[in-house]
C-alpha cells in the first residue's frame, strides 16, 4: 500500500504514530507523513527547523513532509493559532502533494481540524479516507471548560459531524467511543472498528525487594488537567507521615506547576518527587525500581471513557497497576487481573488501595504476570499493525470495487 498519513505531531515529538509509520514501512508499505513543525514537548520550534530547514526528509524508511505552523508556546491564543495554522497549511500542502496513493489516513488527536488535510487529499484523488480517532470531538472541548451551550462548541460539533461522516472508516481506541460517534455525530456503527493502541515493550526485570525499603509507586506521561495527578497528590496527603511509601511522577504538561504547588500546599513533598520529562531509555531504567504503577483520569463524561495509552505500556512492564479510573480502562484492568481499580477521582479510595498493596503485597503477586500476558495477547505492535493493515486493505478493496 502507498499510504499518506496526516498527523499534527510526529518525530521527534513522542507519539505512537512514530512507531506506526515505522512499522508500516518495515512491512514494505510506502509511507508519507504530513506533519507540523515539532514543538509539542517544548512549545518552541527547534532551530534546525526554522527558515524552511528540514521540511522534507526520510526517517526510518518514512517520507516526512513538514508544514509551517505557529509554535504552541504558552496560552490559549498561541494554542489556537497553532491549530488553525496547521489546519490551513496542511490542507494546502496535501492538495499539492503528488504520488499514487492508495489511502489517506489521519492519526487524529486534538483538534479534529487536523483531519481536514487527509479528507481534502482523499476527495481530490478519489481514494478512501480513514481516521484513527484518539480524541473525541466536540467532547474534548469540555476539558477546556467549553460547554455545549458555547457557540464554539456548536460550531465544532457541526464540523466534527461532517469530518467523521466523510470518512470511509473510523478506528477507535476505546469501545465506548463507538457509541459517542454514533449517537452524537451520527456515524454508522458499521463504519467503526475497534483498534486498541499498542505499546512498546518495556519488559522490565522482576524487582527484588530489600527488607525495610519503601514501596515505590510511579506515574509517567503527560501531566494535564485530564490526567488528574491531583488525585494522586490528595491520596498521598492521606498517607502523610508514612516512610514506607514513595511516589515518583515523571513527565511534563500544562498542569505540572499546579501539581507541584498542590503537593507543597498539602505537605507531600517528602513522599512525592517530580522528575520532569525523561528520555524513554532513562524512564524505563527508573521504572526498574517501581513496585506498582499509578493510573488516574478525571471522571469527566465521555472523556473519562478513554483508555490512556500508558495503561498498555504499564502492562508491558510487568508491574501491578493501582488505578483511579472508570470506563473502558477499568474494564481492561478487571478483565486482565493486572491490578486494582477504584472510582475515578476518589483519592481516599486510591490511598486505601496503595496502603493495602503495601500491607499485603503477596495478594498482588499474580497481577504483574497477568498484565504482561494480556499485553502480549492484545497490545503489541505486531497485533496493532496486523489489525490496522487488515482494516486499510479492506477499505481500499471495497473502494476499488465501488469505482
Amino acid at each position: 500500500m502507498n499510504i499518506l498519513i496526516v498527523s499534527q505531531h510526529f518525530y521527534p515529538d513522542n507519539f505512537r504514530i512514530n512507531d506506526i509509520a515505522k512499522m508500516l514501512a518495515e512491512e514494505g508499505h510506502r509511507v508519507t507523513v504530513l506533519t507540523s513543525l515539532p514543538d509539542y514537548e517544548t512549545g518552541k520550534v527547534p532551530a534546525d527547523c526554522k527558515g524552511r530547514r528540514n521540511r522534507k526528509f526520510q526517517w526510518n524508511g518514512v517520507d516526512v513532509v513538514r508544514c509551517f505552523s505557529v509554535s504552541r508556546r504558552n496560552g490559549l491564543i498561541f494554542r489556537a493559532l497553532n491549530y488553525i495554522s496547521f489546519y490551513l497549511t496542511s490542507t494546502l500542502k496535501a492538495l499539492r502533494t503528488d504520488g499514487d496513493f492508495d489511502i489517506a489516513v489521519c492519526y487524529q488527536t486534538s483538534p479534529v481540524l487536523m483531519a481536514n488535510a487527509a479528507r481534502a487529499f482523499a476527495e481530490k484523488r478519489n481514494i478512501p479516507f480513514f481516521i484513527y480517532c484518539l480524541d473525541l470531538w466536540p467532547e474534548s472541548l469540555k476539558a477546556w471548560h467549553i460547554g455545549e451551550k458555547n457557540p464554539l462548541f456548536k460550531i465544532m460539533h457541526k464540523y466534527s459531524k461532517g469530518i467523521y461522516n466523510s470518512a470511509d472508516c473510523i478506528g477507535v481506541t476505546s469501545k465506548p467511543f463507538t457509541e459517542y460517534l454514533s449517537k452524537v455525530n451520527g456515524v454508522s456503527e458499521n463504519r467503526i472498528v475497534y483498534i486498541p493502541q499498542h505499546s512498546e515493550d518495556m519488559n522490565l526485570k522482576p524487582k527484588t525487594r530489600t527488607e525495610g525499603e519503601p514501596f515505590v509507586f510511579s506515574f509517567g506521561g503527560n501531566i494535564g488537567s485530564v490526567q488528574n495527578i491531583e488525585c494522586i497528590i490528595e491520596a498521598a496527603s492521606l498517607l502523610k507521615g508514612r516512610d514506607d511509601i514513595k511516589i515518583e511522577i515523571y513527565g511534563d504538561g500544562s498542569a505540572l506547576q499546579n501539581c507541584k504547588a498542590l503537593s507543597k500546599k498539602l505537605e507531600t513533598d517528602d513522599m512525592i518527587t517530580f522528575f520532569g520529562r525523561l528520555s524513554k531509555e532513562e524512564l524505563w531504567k527508573r521504572y526498574e525500581n517501581t513496585d506498582a504503577f499509578l493510573l488516574t483520569l478525571k471522571p469527566q463524561g465521555v472523556i473519562g471513557q478513554t483508555v490512556p495509552a500508558k495503561l498498555q505500556e504499564y502492562m508491558s512492564g510487568g508491574r501491578p497497576i493501582i488505578a483511579s479510573i472508570g470506563g473502558a480502562a477499568e474494564q481492561i484492568i478487571k478483565e486482565s487481573g493486572c491490578g486494582i481499580c477504584v472510582p475515578a477521582g476518589d483519592s481516599a479510595a486510591l490511598a486505601k488501595a496503595m496502603a493495602d498493596f503495601v500491607a499485603d503485597n503477596e495478594k498482588y503477586s499474580a497481577c504483574a504476570a497477568l498484565g504482561r500476558e494480556f499485553y502480549e495477547n492484545n497490545f503489541t505492535g505486531k497485533s496493532f499493525i496486523d489489525k490496522l493493515t487488515q482494516t486499510l486493505s479492506s477499505i481500499i478493496g471495497s473502494s476499488e470495487e465501488n469505482k
